[in-house]
């Protein structure tokens, strides 16, 4: 019996929200994750509301779904309470990490964590929905539905409200709309030196480091001679931030977009085999950097060149660069985010 204030929600409609929150928090983490640009600061309110709904909808889930499926004693209870558990840890991962309570172990975040469960976790919640598939039916938004649903979806927002303005007030690292918190920025000894997933910094000698650009191979001497110095924030998808000032070059100034009319996109490989494609038209706003602060880049960060992509996220910002060419195929058409 579901003694809440709030007009009753049936199970069916519960799992009916439930499954619709569970997509929405899925899509807009995995974009809000891989996408650093402003325009994801919308995405990134969303996930964090929704996973809020989640909350404000767990009594009703277990006072009826999940104490009448532990009675039937199947065999699948014990996949669902696998699933249940899971989805209970990485919300909890993300409040910590909204929270600051936890930032997590060395560089192995709450965030990262978060998002490993959360993807974990996927198989599980297509078996479980189609296992049990309830189609949904124009009855389901009744009047006591809309009322029900629109009462708790207001309550959680409220809760959003609430964290987000005790979290400011308590002030323990300046956050950026994607979620990530300031760590040594304008320090370049203190930045971290993550890399993505497997990468390792190679054991090259800078003196004669194979950059290219183009099919054409370029000195690393008059790169530097012809750096500036410019402020960008990389915000890494471990869940933190920092600014810099980069010792740069733009794309554009080394690249011949004008003898590139079919090209369209610009790849960047690392010394690694890790590579990222942009759109020709970032070739101004996207920069090969040799530095910061005056100094030169270090090994784990990249050293002797890296690039500097001010707008989007960490894996965008691939280290160790030994080849810059155009390309024919379209920069969308990789995945948000390297698998490798």
């Amino acid at each position: 019996m579901d003694r809440s204030p709030l007009p009753t929600l049936s199970a069916r409609q519960v799992n009916l929200t439930l499954g619709v929150l569970l997509a929405v928090l899925f899509a807009t983490g995995v974009v809000s994750w891989a996408v650093g640009t402003g325009w994801s600061r919308a995405l990134t309110l969303t996930h964090a509301l929704a996973g809020f709904g989640v909350v404000a909808l767990l009594p009703r889930k277990a006072s009826t779904s999940v104490r009448s499926g532990f009675r039937r004693h199947r065999v699948s209870r014990w996949l669902s309470a696998t699933m249940g558990i899971g989805v209970l840890v990485t919300i909890g991962l993300g409040l910590a990490h909204s929270w600051g309570l936890w930032y997590g172990v060395g560089y192995w975040s709450a965030l990262w964590t978060h998002t490993l469960v959360a993807f974990a976790l996927l198989p599980l919640v297509v078996w479980h929905v189609t296992a049990r598939p309830a189609r949904p039916r124009r009855t389901d938004l009744d009047r006591r539905y809309l009322l029900g649903a629109g009462a708790r979806l207001a309550g959680a927002a409220a809760a959003l409200g609430v964290v987000e303005a005790v979290t400011r007030a308590e002030g323990s690292g300046q956050r950026r709309f994607t979620g990530s918190r300031e760590l040594a920025s304008f320090d370049p000894a203190g930045l971290p030196s993550v890399s993505w997933i497997d990468d390792t910094a190679p054991d090259l000698d800078p003196a004669a480091w194979p950059l290219t650009v183009a099919g054409r191979p370029v000195d690393l001497a008059d790169l530097r001679a012809r750096a500036t110095p410019l402020e960008a924030d990389l915000d890494c998808t471990g869940g933190w931030w920092s600014r810099q000032r980069w010792d740069v070059v733009p794309l554009s100034d080394v690249l011949d977009l004008a003898g590139g009319e079919a090209a369209r996109s610009i790849e960047v490989v690392s010394a690694t085999g890790y590579r990222r494609r942009f759109p020709v038209g970032d070739a101004d706003r996207s920069y090969l950097a040799v530095g910061y602060g005056g100094e030169p880049l270090h090994r784990r960060h990249g050293a002797p060149v890296r690039i500097v992509a001010p707008g989007r996220r960490g894996p965008w910002w691939v280290k160790w660069v030994v080849d810059v060419r155009l390309s024919n195929r379209p920069w969308w058409l990789q995945a948000p985010f390297p698998t490798t």
